[in-house]
């Protein structure tokens, strides 16, 4: 088949979990509890950007960043009944999760400049596919794949001009409104596109600089925003809160265990009014900083602690804890395993985007390894497991070929 015929084929594939798992809920809402449909029931009803918990209305947040409060704030605006406005959410949830793997095919052009690696990719993104509806992390996803082939296709048809950087850097920023910790997977790339594809004279510092300036333009109402409620240019506020609920006398390595013992629920402003009273009282870039700083200071008193904390969460990114769908989990599982014999033929063979992939998988982690897992902050950067999987696959139906 041609290249778009197995796009296609892949993404209405790639319906089939999504609408599965719409009718089998379990575990599945945007109800209370969620901070961004949260923030979105706010926006809608009083028109504020705020009140993300339940235990006391804090006000004016910048707990989360905007794009997809505001996503869900659109749709239940425009269809009122919480049934509808429901059902769009999710079928929007199950589209993203059904484009990623139609577009593993082309990345693969991109990255390894084989077909056939995306496409055993895509079926393998299928099956550890699941919705996530009160969270971006499918948005997130499909988003760096499209970054990806955007400032690839402009920096190798037009080269490093000011334009390309400004169109990049515009992606940038979008998807910065989306997850701050794109900036990360960003990095990488750039460093990749400036190795893969090197430029003369100046042309890489133009680009640089567009790409920069750009992206902070785009953020920039939300920064200006931010300094009108604090008197800070900050672009998020949860760190704090997230590390000291994540690194305390009860803290467990995963979210859905902390759930369980009451841990999460009694050092959160999410569910403790205590501590939703003290960010209301001294504001959220204060609070950040204070949760902030105590949990560094019981980090460093409990180094043992902290560090079997930090061990346990490495693995937990990488292999998550069993929630339903189970077999989407095990099914991930199975790929971070393929796609580790995947990476290191990539770096044998001195494939290129093997520094990118590897830059990735060492850096993006990093800060959810000190914060309780949970299977979403894995979703961003899981098509390039996927990715890395097909390649050993094919790598290895290749050679079988051959030796028959």
């Amino acid at each position: 088949m041609t290249l778009n015929k197995w796009c296609i084929a892949l993404f209405f594939a790639g319906l089939v979990p999504g609408i599965y798992q719409f009718f089998q809920p379990l575990g599945l809402g945007i109800g209370p509890g969620f901070e961004m449909p949260a923030i979105a029931r706010n926006l809608v009803q009083h028109g504020v950007y705020g009140d993300a918990f339940r235990s006391l209305k804090t006000g004016p947040t910048a707990n989360n960043p905007p794009l997809y409060p505001l996503f869900l704030a659109l749709c239940m605006r425009l269809f009122r009944k919480t049934e509808l406005a429901t059902l769009v959410i999710f079928a929007g949830n199950i589209l993203v999760n059904a484009l990623v793997p139609a577009l593993l095919p082309r990345i693969s052009l991109v990255l390894l400049g084989a077909l056939a690696p995306g496409i055993i990719g895509g079926g393998l993104s299928i099956a550890t596919s699941r919705l996530i509806p009160p969270w971006e992390s499918n948005y997130t996803q499909l988003g760096l794949i499209l970054f990806c082939l955007l400032t690839a296709r402009l920096v190798r048809s037009r080269g490093y001009r000011i334009l390309t950087g400004a169109a990049a850097g515009i992606a940038l920023g979008v998807l910065f409104l989306l997850s701050q910790v794109v900036l990360l997977f960003a990095i990488a790339w750039i460093g990749f596109l400036l190795i893969s594809q090197p430029s003369r004279g100046r042309g890489a510092l133009r680009f640089l600089t567009a790409l920069a300036v750009t992206a902070i333009l785009v953020n920039l109402p939300w920064l200006i925003r931010n300094y009108g409620l604090w008197g800070e240019f900050v672009s998020r506020t949860n760190l704090g809160q997230t590390l000291y609920a994540s690194n305390n006398n009860c803290a467990e390595p995963s979210l859905s265990r902390e759930m369980l013992s009451g841990c999460h629920p009694a050092t959160h402003p999410e569910s403790s009014a205590i501590e939703a009273a003290i960010l209301q009282s001294i504001g959220e870039p204060a609070y950040d900083r204070l949760k902030t700083a105590q949990a560094l200071q019981w980090m460093r008193s409990h180094p043992r602690r902290f560090f079997r904390l930090t061990g346990a969460r490495i693995a937990e990114f990488w292999f998550p804890p069993v929630l339903p769908p189970r077999y989407s989990v095990y099914m991930i599982w199975a790929v971070t395993i393929l796609s580790i014999p995947g990476f290191v033929l990539m770096f044998l063979r001195r494939i290129p985007v093997a520094f990118f992939i590897g830059t990735v998988f060492l850096i993006f982690p990093l800060l959810y390894y000190v914060v309780v897992s949970d299977i979403r902050y894995r979703v961003p950067i899981l098509w390039l497991s996927s990715l890395s999987a097909g390649y050993f696959l094919s790598a290895s139906w290749q050679r079988f070929r051959v030796n028959l």
